[in-house]
């Protein structure tokens, strides 16, 4: 991805948790190579608070630990809410 690209992706983060009321204790950037690492990161800070919500721009971001699917519907049991950024026709609360 190029530059502006990535600060789009970003944008479009710190814009969906303004939009549900969310405040942003950190925010993760991945590479391919560094995906499941940046995600485990993610997990254990969601998981630290209160109604934790998880941003991704889409579900695929949750392909590098196993089906996104199924991980989305254990975090929602988990009660880690998932918001998607982009619009997509994927399963999810599109902000």
């Amino acid at each position: 991805m190029s530059d502006p690209e990535i600060a789009a992706r970003r944008q479009a983060i710190v814009d969906c948790a303004g939009a549900n009321d969310c405040v942003l204790i950190a925010l993760f950037i991945d590479e391919l190579e560094t995906a499941p690492e940046e995600l485990l990161k993610v997990l254990a800070a969601v998981m630290k608070v209160d109604e934790g919500v998880m941003i991704l721009p889409n579900l695929h971001h949750l392909a590098s630990v196993g089906n996104p699917i199924a991980l989305r519907q254990h975090l929602l049991a988990s009660h880690i809410d998932v918001l998607l950024s982009e619009v997509s026709k994927q399963v999810g609360r599109v902000c």
